[in-house]
């Protein structure tokens, strides 16, 4: 499935309201997902907060459905979208680089100390949304019925506000979690990355790029981790999980095809044969006498 450059999409389309400061971008996101489902990337994390329809975000692990009323913070990389409702998609979406939401981190030095918690984040992490953040939103929506924009020192408080708020509130302990592991570590676990991002067709300088490394420096940190090449890794994590999918869904070859990450059909046969030593559908057969 190709991978559409959300970020670069967004940014800067006359078709989209939007505002920025210090590689803060925030724009009303009006128009229909098109398609079911669509692979967006982003080189920046981003909120999202949903005012009409709706979505589903799905993960190696978990799907999240956000209506209209909800929010949700999303990690950089690769996210698959299906729509949910029929009619348009319209949200709220504030983009964070890394950098931006650290520095907000770092002058708050009880917030960096605190202790760690102990849940793993995924890469879609839904907010509990009290009066305050949803009053917050809605405040920013405000400002693109104004007739003068409001100044950029305005706007970067605002964009703290966010970050603050969450990470004191009490409320998201996981999006908590997730700002507290961006501050303090400045290069994003490789693990994390690909656990995250295995199932999209993803280059190696994608990878590189989502971990805050070089190629070169991705791929010697990777071999460290793993004893094998990324090449090898992602082959047969995309096997073991399409052998998941095969035995606990319904899903047919060419979905399970997409779903797991591969080019496309034949590659994907041919290579779960190679290494199971039977045909997926076969493999599938198999399973289901042994039941």
């Amino acid at each position: 499935m190709e991978i559409i450059d959300f970020y670069k999409f967004v940014e800067g389309n006359p078709l989209f309201r939007q505002m920025s400061v210090d590689d803060v971008l925030f724009t009303a996101y009006d128009c229909p997902l098109e398609g079911s489902p669509v692979d967006y990337s982003t080189e920046k994390n981003y909120f999202c907060y949903v005012f009409v329809g709706g979505g589903r975000w799905k993960t190696p692990t978990e799907e999240y459905t956000l209506r209209a009323g909800d929010a949700a913070f999303l990690k950089k990389g690769v996210h698959r979208v299906f729509k949910i409702l029929n009619g348009d998609f319209c949200a709220l979406l504030i983009f964070m680089p890394d950098e931006f939401i650290s520095s907000v981190l770092k002058h708050e030095t009880d917030l960096i100390l605190a202790e760690a918690l102990d849940e793993e984040t995924d890469s879609v992490i839904p907010l509990a949304l009290n009066r305050s953040l949803i009053q917050y939103f809605n405040s920013l929506m405000n400002y693109f019925s104004e007739s003068d924009p409001p100044s950029k020192s305005l706007l970067k408080v605002k964009f703290k506000e966010l970050i603050i708020n969450i990470a004191t509130g009490g409320h998201n302990p996981l999006a908590t979690r997730c700002f507290k592991e961006i501050a303090a570590t400045g290069r994003k676990s490789i693990k994390v990355v690909m656990e995250e991002n295995f199932i999209f067709n993803l280059k190696l300088k994608d990878f590189a790029a989502l971990s805050n490394r070089s190629l070169a420096s991705f791929n010697r940190d990777f071999t460290k981790i793993y004893g094998t090449t990324p090449g090898k890794w992602l082959k047969r994590k995309r096997l073991d999980y399409a052998k998941y999918l095969l035995e606990t869904t319904d899903l047919n070859i060419n979905e399970i095809t997409l779903e797991s990450g591969f080019e496309n059909t034949s590659h994907f046969i041919r290579s779960f044969k190679a290494h199971f030593k039977s045909a997926p559908m076969t493999f599938k057969k198999q399973m289901l006498t042994k039941v």
